[in-house]
């Protein structure tokens, strides 16, 4: 059996990208870790292994492109080092002795810590040392740091009372909730008749629709039939065009189309839209200027000058 030990060495290589991958791979290990062993000399990846470990590494390592050899340790490198004998033992106390306490009490007087007069009473079994039974946290005063008689008692070192603390604290915090209601009432107040100003401006301007569609129908029977209706049979429309805002979308004379908002979904006022065609280069155009209706209600196309096809 071959009891010898074999130190396995990898030797100076040219540091590749590919060859420090593979043997950053091979001992996982951090590829910058390999580049600075394959720059070394020499370096010592494995010691003092038995021939068949140390054959093995040898393998795997050259099989990575890496310079690599296996080396015989000699005895005198595996001897372990002799242990002089001391002759004499010198008796030495230890610093510390371990069946003593490291601080001893100055006195073993019973401390007293209830406010009462009478002595403080103990589970303590003879010969015992007294024990001191657990003060709650809670009793102590948050202030000054005094004992009380219990949690809710008033410190009488300091005059602190947490029942007093606890109406002060509801007190302040019934006057933010009042103050967050008064400011929430206000914002409600202040931004409620702007959003039903939006709220209504945005229904008609999309309700509208309806006669830009009629509109459209209008000018693509225009184009077919070359003939300029006066009422909606004319232009093969329903007689009632209506939905939730208009009353009504109405082809008059000369194909002019007049949609009539309720009152109900102004200002208690039903107002108009007109749409007046007119040819221009050969093409049907509208306008949408004319009408009762507010600017404000009015879609864009219809506030500005540009006619819209």
């Amino acid at each position: 059996m071959d009891n010898k030990k074999y130190n396995v060495t990898i030797l100076q290589t040219q540091a590749s990208e590919s060859v420090s991958s593979q043997l950053s791979k091979l001992f996982k290990i951090p590829s910058e870790k390999a580049q600075q062993i394959l720059q070394k000399e020499s370096f010592i990846i494995k010691k003092a292994t038995d021939k068949n470990t140390a054959e093995k590494f040898h393998k795997a390592i050259t099989a990575a492109g890496v310079n690599c050899q296996i080396s015989e340790i000699s005895e005198e490198e595996t001897a372990l080092p002799e242990i002089e004998e001391i002759e004499n033992i010198a008796k030495v106390k230890p610093l510390t002795d371990i069946t003593q306490p490291d601080i001893t009490p100055l006195h073993k007087e019973n401390v007293n810590l209830s406010l009462e007069a009478e002595p403080l009473k103990t589970d303590n079994q003879p010969g015992e040392a007294p024990k001191i039974n657990d003060i709650s946290p809670e009793n102590f005063c948050p202030e000054c740091g005094t004992i009380r008689a219990s949690a809710d008692s008033v410190c009488i070192h300091c005059g602190y009372d947490p029942q007093e603390l606890k109406k002060n604290k509801t007190k302040t915090i019934l006057i933010r909730a009042g103050i967050i209601v008064l400011l929430l009432a206000i914002g409600i107040g202040i931004g409620f008749p702007f959003y039903q100003q939006y709220a209504k401006r945005a229904q008609i301007q999309e309700d509208l629709t309806l006669a830009f569609d009629t509109r459209n129908k209008v000018t693509e029977f225009i184009q077919e039939t070359n003939f300029w209706p006066n009422q909606n049979i004319d232009a093969d429309l329903d007689k009632r065009i209506s939905n939730r805002t208009l009353k009504s979308v109405i082809v008059g004379n000369n194909a002019v189309i007049t949609a009539t908002i309720y009152g109900h979904a102004i200002d208690g006022t039903e107002q108009t839209l007109i749409f007046t065609p007119n040819i221009l280069k050969g093409r049907i155009v509208w306008n949408c200027l004319k009408g009762t209706l507010k600017e404000e209600y009015r879609p864009e196309i219809c506030i500005t000058h540009n006619p819209q096809e």
